[in-house]
C-alpha cells in the first residue's frame, strides 16, 4: 500500500474517520493507469484489498490523504516503485508498506517531496535493500529488542537478522499510520477495515469487458490481516484465520508474543 499524505497529523486524521471520495478515487486510478481499461470492481476495505492481484488497483481518497493498494505496488525493492506513481498526487510525504507472508519479507519506504528518503526490504536472512539513514524509531529493532523466535525444531540461523522483517514493517506502519498490518489488533489501534476503498481490474488498452469482468468480486479475508505468529497465545478471529505458511522462509520464523 502507498499512502500519499498532505496532513500535519496523519494518525489523528485517520482516527477521526474517513469517507472515500469516489469521484476523486476514480480520477486517481485513471491517472495512474491512463493507457489501460479499468473495470469497476466495487467497494471494499483496506484489509481485504491487501491480497489484490497484479491486475487490480484499489484507491481511497480522504481529503488530504490518499491510499493506493494493489499487486502492482508489491515491490520487493521499494525504490523501484515508479516515480510517476509516487508523484501522481503531489504530496509532502509518501509512505509505502509491503509484506509477503509466504517468504516472510517485510519492506517499507518514505519519500519526502517526491524524493526517496528511506527504503528497506528484507527476508529473515537476507537484506534486499537498505537505502538512506534509519529513522530513530528503528533503533530498537537493530539493537535486538525484537528477536526472531524460531518454530519448534528449527535451528538458529547465524545469518538471520536480529528481528522479523514483517514485524519491522508492522512497527513502521504503526508509527507512520497508526495501525499494524497483522492481527490481533490492539484495542487502541486504528484498524485497516475502517478505510473504504474502491477497486478496479486493470485491462489492456482496447479491452472489451466480458460478463465475468462485471461479476461481483470475492470478499474473502486475506492473509495480510492474519496473525502469522503460531507461537502467539491470542488466536485470530474466525473471519481472518491464522496464516501458517508452508513454503519458503515463512515457516521458520514467528513474531514472538506481542
Amino acid at each position: 500500500m502507498l499512502w500519499l499524505v498532505d496532513s500535519d497529523d496523519l494518525i489523528a486524521d485517520l482516527r477521526l474517520g474517513v469517507v472515500n471520495d469516489h469521484e476523486s478515487a476514480d480520477a486517481l486510478a485513471h491517472k495512474i493507469f491512463p493507457e489501460n481499461v479499468l473495470i469497476p470492481r466495487g467497494d471494499t476495505t483496506l484489509d481485504r484489498a491487501a491480497a489484490a492481484g497484479v491486475d487490480e488497483i484499489f484507491v481511497g481518497v480522504y481529503g488530504r490523504l490518499a491510499v493506493v493498494a494493489g499487486g502492482g505496488l508489491a515491490a520487493r525493492l521499494p525504490s523501484t516503485v515508479a516515480s510517476e506513481v509516487v508523484a501522481v498526487r503531489p504530496t509532502a510525504v509518501a509512505h509505502l508498506i509491503h509484506a509477503e507472508f509466504d517468504s516472510a519479507l517485510g519492506a517499507f519506504a518514505q519519500w519526502d517531496q517526491g524524493k526517496l528518503r528511506r527504503s528497506f526490504s528484507a527476508t529473515p536472512v537476507d537484506i534486499l535493500e537498505d537505502i538512506g539513514l534509519p529513522f530513530v524509531f528503528e533503533r530498537e529493532f537493530w539493537a535486538g529488542e525484537h528477536p526472531l523466535r524460531y518454530a519448534d525444531g528449527v535451528p538458529f540461523d547465524p545469518q538471520a537478522l536480529p528481528f522479523h522483517p514483517i514485524e519491522f514493517a508492522d512497527h513502521v506502519s504503526r508509527r507512520w499510520l497508526g495501525f499494524r498490518l497483522t492481527q490481533p489488533w490492539d484495542p487502541a489501534d486504528i484498524t485497516p477495515d475502517r478505510f473504504p476503498l474502491r477497486g478496479w481490474a486493470i485491462r489492456p488498452q482496447g479491452y472489451e469487458p466480458t460478463a465475468a469482468d462485471t461479476a461481483p468480486p470475492s470478499t474473502t479475508a486475506t492473509a495480510a490481516t492474519a496473525d502469522i505468529a503460531p507461537q502467539a497465545d491470542t488466536a485470530s478471529p474466525p473471519e481472518a484465520p491464522q496464516a501458517a505458511p508452508t513454503k519458503g522462509l515463512g515457516r521458520w520464523f514467528g513474531f514472538g508474543k506481542r
